[in-house]
């Protein structure tokens, strides 16, 4: 099972996103080059805690369900909290309420004919 940490939580469009971060499964060798990287340094960094290797994910909620996602690994930075303010996290959401609200249209009608049926069926909300 994969934890995550919560970096932050916005109201956007009607959605709650929620912004998240878990351990990065890439290798650092696979995603730096070694001549313009001292790659060796930057592991080092990281097993010591002074950098966050890490994938970013960023979720779109109406109530408790899930309606849009985006993911983004090889994060490398000092702190994680620094891709909430230089526009990777802003690029992520985007992405994450274009497809939530795709979706959304997508079961607009579903949700219309599910209603229909609970109100036949007398279930109260």
């Amino acid at each position: 099972m994969r934890y995550y940490d919560e970096l932050a939580t916005y109201e956007r469009d009607g959605f709650t996103v929620i912004v998240d971060k878990s351990w990065e499964d890439l290798s650092v060798r696979d995603c730096f080059d070694e001549e313009c990287h001292d790659i060796d340094q930057i592991c080092r960094d990281i097993d010591s805690g002074n950098l966050d290797w890490f994938m970013l994910r960023v979720r779109v909620m109406v109530d408790s369900l899930e309606v849009g996602s985006h993911y983004l690994g090889g994060c490398l930075y000092k702190d994680a909290r620094e891709v909430l303010t230089d526009g990777t996290a802003e690029d992520c959401i985007g992405e994450a309420l274009h497809e939530a609200k795709r979706e959304v249209y997508k079961y607009k009608q579903k949700f219309a004919e599910l209603s229909d049926m609970v109100d036949r069926e007398g279930i109260d909300a």
